[in-house]
């Protein structure tokens, strides 16, 4: 099989592009599956994706990537899924009122 110059030039700049255009779809697609902060389950559980900006956190170290709820055990991702939350992720610096500390 004789592979033509042409061809495989094209092929290797399609190949480029993809390359660099995968990432930047994968941090939108991220962004989408947030929780949404009118949803009223979310409402219920008094989340923030910040909580510093929380009135009601008590604890300064609760935060959902040390909550047991959190599903990121790792603590390297920046927002992830709450078993109690289904409707998408939430953030790894956010908190709610079911915040419970994660056993070691």
């Amino acid at each position: 099989m004789k592979i033509e110059r042409r061809n495989f030039l094209k092929t290797l700049v399609v190949g480029g592009v993809a390359l660099a255009v995968a990432p930047v779809l994968r941090i939108r697609d991220a962004i989408a599956d947030l929780v949404k902060s009118d949803d009223p389950l979310v409402v219920a559980l008094g989340y923030v994706a910040v909580a510093k900006n929380s009135k009601d956190r008590k604890d300064k170290k609760a935060l959902c990537k040390n909550c047991q709820f959190y599903s990121d055990t790792t603590g390297k991702e920046k927002q992830a899924k709450c078993q109690l939350i289904p409707s998408g992720e939430v953030a790894a610096e956010g908190w709610c009122r079911s915040y419970s500390k994660r056993k070691a």
